[in-house]
């Protein structure tokens, strides 16, 4: 029984260093580019031992985007968990940081490559970050509103369709790949582009005070 408590936790570690490997070769050269014996040279190990783990590439791909989708959750609960309701200054300048933690580490023709080698993944994980963009930027308008900070006016579905329309659009991998600007920048331009129109004139002075000064 320990000696099987013991493998498990073994397979566990080495499936762990196996996935944080390839994910860094991935966000480097692309989906693509990397061959599953490319891994197993980089890490040191058998190719068995690799397709022990991951039969196939396209299963290792999706260990990869689980993991980031592990990273995204755990922005989201830092958001609705940690930055006090009341600081809506200080949490605008939060989510930005966390964000651009994220989004400096996929360059756009990492993205573009996922899309054109595993369009079926890319699809799942796109649909799984739009659901949390919805959920997160929903959140951040009521406790905005509550605060004053925001319009009441403006429906709260119109406005984060609108939120999450200009991210799909700019944020997708063929428009980033024609652009010279950063995900980052053009993540910052968005929000400055959304919670300006939203913001009440005193939610204006505090957002543009946080967001686009302190942050940049």
């Amino acid at each position: 029984m320990i000696q099987e408590v013991m493998e498990a936790t073994k397979d566990e570690s080495v499936k762990d260093r196996l996935v944080s490997t390839a994910m860094q070769e991935f966000m480097q050269y692309g989906f693509s580019r990397i061959s599953m014996d490319d891994l197993a040279v980089k890490l040191g190990m058998s190719k068995k031992t690799l397709y022990k783990h991951f039969p196939s590439k396209e299963e290792l791909v999706r260990g990869v985007l689980e993991l980031r989708k592990q990273r995204i959750g755990e922005l989201m609960k830092f958001i609705e968990t940690k930055v006090p309701k009341h600081a809506f200054g200080e949490k605008i300048i939060q989510v930005s940081q966390k964000v651009a933690e994220i989004l400096s580490e996929i360059q756009p023709y990492v993205l573009y490559d996922l899309k054109k080698s595993f369009p079926v993944i890319f699809d799942e994980f796109d649909t799984f970050r739009k659901e949390s963009i919805v959920k997160s930027f929903t959140a951040a308008l009521l406790e905005g509103r509550a605060s004053g900070v925001f319009r009441d006016d403006i429906p709260i579905e119109i406005a984060v369709h609108v939120h999450l329309t200009l991210i799909s659009t700019m944020l997708h991998p063929e428009y980033l790949s024609g652009q010279t600007y950063t995900p980052l920048q053009v993540f910052q331009m968005i929000m400055k582009c959304t919670l300006e129109g939203l913001c009440t004139n005193k939610g204006r002075i505090a957002v543009e005070a946080s967001l686009f000064t302190k942050s940049s």
